[in-house]
């Protein structure tokens, strides 16, 4: 979670427990009022029974006579907190001590029938109660012919004013709690998740770093390639020249001989092979594009097995070869493509043990065509596989290898527009597989 979701999260909750907490306490403020306002109600009907006994032996009925009715005795316990009105059937209201008042709202409730009354600070001030919120009891007296009578017993809310302030005092430090608690182990959240950002930014600046220096090595040891083909053009193409000169004289020499004069034959198109290898892999490294041409899949791999043929029969070594029939052609340089598979078909031989077997397959699917070599050896160790295609890793004996052949496998299919990939096999063994466009082509 990101440190701006956390800090929502966090004061979310702290305003769901505000809430829930204030909601709590309204309503039980609102209960306590109701609770309040009906014993208010019992003390009116309380009222209402004595004043019928009063009316109905003979006492006044007239509002100056209000406090004889009562008989001169107070019944309030708490006259500054309770107060009883008498509603006289002419509709005044009078206290107990005979002093009229003014009450509408109090009017009103007693002529509608109802039993209990909130009345606000301002309203029980007219009733000589503090200025806080006030519950009003109700009750009706029907005397015959003396007319019919309301009470209303008005009560002040002070003391559940005062709870409900303790309580809302108690619901802030509620509130406060949880909000600590929250933004305690939110910042301490906050801070783990810090480190753990921090952690990763310096994982991925290393990783960049890594990675940066990987590709300067490649750069570096891409220059060495180029540096290294110039070279070795300029050093082959001496001897090459003798080669090609002395054939050509055994040539000349065994007109007759069709036996050697196909072996002179054979000494120059290899040497002509020779030079043009190396001059692909000159212009490769030196970033020039391929000369492509449609060339059938099964004349790259009959031309690669040709030269590759009398090593595995060395070796000790099984080719097997499984073509799809009737495979579209591909756009490429023949000459390099070729020795690509050669490459892969040699790599193949050397990783394979006496009485092993290479099977090299070429197959389309998904408008690309695969060149696959697969062989039984001991295959790559555990992350070999990724660093196969460096220039100069091998995991070959000193002497046997020189870590480029997968490297210029890797660089002619770039230059190809393909992929290249290299993986283990289970149980044993390797599998090399070139991927090629086909141009659009059908598969």
């Amino acid at each position: 979670m990101s440190p701006r979701r956390l800090g929502l999260a966090m004061v979310a909750a702290v305003a769901a427990v505000a809430g829930l907490g204030f909601w709590d306490e309204r309503r039980e403020y609102a209960a306590a009022l109701d609770d309040f306002a009906q014993e208010q109600a019992t003390l009116a009907a309380s009222v209402a029974d004595d004043l019928r006994v009063r009316l109905g032996s003979g006492g006044p009925s007239e509002s100056r006579s209000i406090p004889d009715l009562f008989g001169g005795a107070s019944v309030v316990g708490r006259p500054n907190a309770l107060a009883v009105v008498v509603e006289a059937p002419s509709g005044s209201l009078f206290m107990t001590d005979g002093r009229e008042v003014l009450a509408p709202e109090v009017s009103t409730a007693l002529r509608g029938g109802r039993a209990t009354l909130r009345l606000t600070g301002a309203q029980a001030t007219a009733l000589g109660l503090p200025e806080r919120t006030a519950m009003a009891g109700l009750a009706h007296v029907d005397v015959g012919a003396r007319g019919h009578w309301g009470v209303a017993v008005v009560a002040s809310a002070e003391r559940q004013r005062d709870r409900e302030k303790w309580a809302r005092v108690r619901l802030v430090l509620a509130t406060v709690v949880a909000a600590g608690l929250v933004v305690g182990f939110g910042g301490q959240a906050l801070r783990r998740q810090r480190k753990e950002m921090e952690l990763e930014r310096e994982l991925q600046v290393r990783e960049v770093e890594r990675e940066r220096d990987e590709r300067l090595s490649r750069l570096s040891k891409a220059a060495t390639m180029v540096t290294l083909a110039s070279g070795m053009a300029h050093e082959i193409s001496t001897p090459l020249g003798v080669i090609s000169g002395r054939a050509e004289q055994l040539l000349a020499r065994f007109s007759g001989d069709e036996r050697a004069s196909r072996a002179a034959r054979t000494i120059l198109e290899q040497s002509q092979r020779v030079k043009d290898v190396v001059r692909g892999f000159l212009d490769l490294a030196r970033g020039a594009r391929p000369t492509l041409q449609d060339v059938v899949p099964s004349v790259l791999l009959d031309a690669a097995v040709v030269l590759v043929e009398h090593r595995l029969e060395k070796a000790g070594v099984v080719l097997r070869r499984r073509d799809e029939t009737s495979l579209p052609p591909v756009r490429c340089d023949a000459t390099l493509l070729e020795q690509a598979i050669v490459n892969l078909l040699l790599n193949a031989c050397d990783a394979s043990p006496r009485g092993g077997t290479v099977e090299v397959a070429a197959r389309a699917s998904g408008g690309e065509l695969a060149i696959v070599v697969n062989d039984d050896g001991e295959g790559f160790a555990d992350g070999d596989a990724r660093r196969a295609t460096e220039p100069f890793f091998t995991t070959k004996p000193r002497g046997r290898g020189t870590g480029l052949g997968l490297a210029i496998v890797d660089e002619i299919v770039k230059c190809h527009r393909g992929s290249f990939s290299i993986e283990a096999r289970r149980p044993r063994g390797t599998s090399a597989c070139i991927r090629l466009p086909l141009e659009g082509r059908a598969s």
